[in-house]
């Protein structure tokens, strides 16, 4: 298994990060007082079968993380190197008042790909995080592979959002995703997302602090989210500023 970390603390009126990884190489792009942004960088091609990431991602208090995904993730199925799936695994802690926003880009699971894949969070009071994760069962013309999502999320209540996403791209299951290759999310917690222009996509309101968008289809560029992730991450930006004025 190969671990990424990426911590980011308070230093006084500053932050302090560490940063390490050989798969998913995380390279600071800035830093501002307690936010930091870094970029998620493809050490190489991945992932293979038997390719495990780990991310441990912790944000601590009154910080702000953005991470920002660039080149995306392929998932590989190779006869040659077994069958064993890949697996990648996020565990989130988020210190009291802290904000974490991570912009992915696209998971693609080929035809012959398997894909195990986790996110763990959690909150401290206080603490928000927004995420945008696109899932893709198959390149053009490909049915897709295996998948396997799960996400657990809780903060100092208690459990905020759980929920597991189990799919393969040649036996597509109605009530699931249909026929859908797509599945474009935009999760929201420990905040609630404003009113948004929601054509096309299904919103889910928790019961604690927090809102899902979520857009099906059959390619990433017909979904509306990507907008709407804009409009989000600036809204927060500017509760960030109004609070820290």
């Amino acid at each position: 298994m190969s671990t990424t970390v990426v911590e980011v603390a308070p230093r006084g009126a500053d932050a302090a990060y560490s940063l390490s990884g050989e798969l998913i190489v995380p390279r600071l792009i800035a830093r501002r007082g307690r936010h930091v942004e870094v970029a998620l960088v493809a050490g190489r091609a991945m992932l293979l079968p038997g390719d495990h990431v780990h991310l441990d991602i912790r944000v601590g208090e009154g910080c702000t993380l953005d991470l920002i995904d660039i080149g995306g993730l392929v998932v590989y199925g190779r006869p040659d190197l077994g069958d064993e799936p890949s697996g990648w695994r996020a565990d989130i802690t988020l210190g009291p008042g802290a904000r974490l926003t991570w912009e992915g880009l696209p998971t693609v699971v080929t035809a012959d790909g398997e894909l195990v894949r986790s996110t763990v969070l959690r909150l401290a009071s206080g603490a928000s995080v927004a995420l945008l994760e696109t899932l893709v069962l198959g390149r053009t013309g490909e049915a897709g592979g295996r998948l396997r999502s799960d996400l657990d999320a809780a903060d100092a209540a208690g459990p905020l959002l759980r929920e597991s996403l189990e799919v393969r791209g040649d036996r597509p299951e109605p009530g699931v995703l249909g026929r859908s290759r797509v599945m474009d999310s935009i999760v929201v917690l420990g905040d609630r997302l404003d009113a948004v222009d929601e054509a096309g996509i299904t919103r889910l309101d928790l019961a604690g602090d927090g809102t899902t968008l979520r857009y099906l289809g059959e390619a990433a560029h017909h979904s509306p989210l990507g907008e709407l992730w804009r409009i989000a991450t600036q809204t927060r930006t500017e509760r960030v500023l109004t609070c820290a004025g």
